[in-house]
């Protein structure tokens, strides 16, 4: 009983602590809760006397206001021991983080990135700056591990600011824990990376910004498609109020811009509209873009040539399934000969047959898959399936068809046909002998009547033998025919 009480009680514990990549956070605590994310702060360092960059990570912390009490003077109790962690703090400003990521940190992926300005002084609005030293801008990128959202931060450490005099962000590869105060001044939020959708029908791309002050923007959707060639979707500038319409079936939500609400909406989207849609906003000389795939799925129709197939033993026939009006090209199809007795598995068709892809007018394709059915009597009865797999299919298309054979008679008609004719002339031999014998009459040179009569009788006698052991053996033919359903593998 102690042992079961006590592995409860470590469960119980254990489940108040998840694991991070990069460190440790309450399980299930929210970013508004914990108001902490942990994250990889990565920058770039150019190789000596090459032309390349690698890249160098390192542990961070991102804390908003709020955690700068008294606790923030020591080690904070769920931070990482690491003497090469970093810690990014953001200061209060009129950015609200949190009405875009406040989803449980577990669920959180962060990575801080320096944003490089061509050596060019921002002006950006409220910051106070210095014209002989560049303020140091990043840019703090939160994912949901769902694919919920991706979030974009702009961060600023001014240089006017008394942290910049003591030292710069730009020198943390010396591997030294240290803070840094930052302000949030610029935002983007996009929905799910990637979207699929059927023909034909409404699509939402959506997309978000926030700026830490009343001013106007510039808004672009972009549609890069296969092969490179990109084209201008839908174009808005602030400034000047005016919008570039490349697509009629393309739209914003112009009143909702002022609110922040940048989401274009595609209507009855089709095969030509898959690729990459970028959402393009910029700010006060800052420029930032996201991307959103749309992927065109559409299922396959399937049918059969038949629902019941009434063949004759011996007939052969074609059994067709046509797949048709699907997006993409690639499905894969089989034939299955579905088993008498349950509980056995389906024997796959081999001697199958697939038309080449044809393309049709809406840009969706179609194809047939085929086999020739020779009828037996093992498949009376029997169901045929054809069963089709492809990308927007949750679970495979099955449709089936069932075969019903009946027994050819041509044979056994032969057999009743020639007995009779045989056994016509026979008699008709005995009759012209019968009279011969009667009025005495000699017979057919060295043979006499009797003779005739004798041998008549005995080809009578082979003939209906050789007729009853024909019918004997196409019947047990057909008896053996039937028992081989049991014998096949299905």
């Amino acid at each position: 009983m102690n042992f079961k009480i006590s592995m409860t009680v470590c469960c119980f514990l254990c489940t108040g602590i998840l694991k991070h990549h990069h460190g440790v956070a309450t399980a299930g605590s929210t970013f508004s809760q914990s108001r902490q994310l942990s994250c990889l702060f990565e920058t770039t360092e150019t190789i000596p006397l090459l032309t390349e960059f690698k890249y160098i990570r390192q542990n961070a912390w991102l804390l908003l206001s709020g955690t700068e009490s008294k606790d923030t003077e020591r080690p904070h109790p769920e931070n990482p021991s690491a003497a090469d962690t970093i810690t990014f703090i953001v200061q209060k400003s009129s950015l609200d983080i949190l009405q875009h990521v406040d989803e449980d940190t577990d669920q959180l992926e962060c990575k801080i990135s320096r944003y490089f300005t061509d050596n060019t002084q921002i002006l950006w609005p409220g910051l106070q700056t210095q014209l002989h030293k560049l303020d140091s801008w990043f840019t703090g990128t939160i994912k949901h591990l769902a694919d919920k959202f991706t979030v974009t931060v702009f961060l600023v450490q001014s240089s006017a600011s008394k942290e910049a005099e003591i030292r710069s962000p730009e020198d943390v590869s010396q591997g030294n824990a240290e803070r840094f105060y930052l302000s949030g001044v610029f935002l983007v939020r996009t929905g799910p990376s990637l979207i699929q959708s059927g023909l034909n029908k409404d699509v939402l791309l959506s997309c978000a910004f926030s700026v830490d002050h009343h001013t106007d923007v510039t808004i672009k959707w972009l549609l890069q498609q296969k092969g490179g060639h990109k084209k201008l979707i839908f174009a808005y500038s602030g400034s000047t109020r005016q919008v570039e319409h490349k697509d009629k079936r393309a739209e914003m939500f112009l009143a909702e811009i002022p609110k922040g609400n940048a989401s274009l909406l595609l209507r009855t989207v089709g095969v030509k509209d898959a690729g990459t849609y970028s959402c393009s906003i910029l700010v006060s000389s800052v420029l930032w873009a996201q991307n959103i795939q749309l992927e065109i799925v559409e299922k396959p129709t399937v049918t059969l040539n038949a629902d019941v197939l009434s063949l004759v033993e011996g007939d052969e026939h074609k059994l067709v399934c046509d797949i048709s009006h699907f997006y993409p090209h690639d499905a894969e199809t089989q034939w299955l000969r579905e088993p008498m007795e349950q509980g056995m598995l389906p024997h796959v068709v081999t001697h199958v047959v697939s038309s080449s892809h044809r393309q049709n007018s809406d840009g969706t394709y179609s194809f047939s898959s085929y086999f020739l059915l020779t009828a037996s009597l093992r498949d009376d009865g029997r169901r045929y399936t054809c069963r089709v797999e492809h990308q927007s299919l949750k679970h495979p298309i099955k449709k089936s068809l069932t075969v019903k054979v009946t027994e050819s008679t041509s044979a056994t008609w032969f057999l009743v046909i020639l007995f009779v004719l045989l056994a016509g002339c026979l008699v008709v031999m005995l009759c012209y002998l019968y009279q011969g014998m009667s009025t005495n009459k000699v017979g057919f040179g060295p043979f006499s009547a009797h003779s005739l009569y004798a041998v008549s009788i005995g080809l009578f006698s082979n003939v209906f033998v050789f007729v009853s052991i024909s019918a004997k053996t196409v019947l047990e033919h057909k008896t053996f025919q039937s028992s081989q359903d049991v014998l096949l593998p299905s």
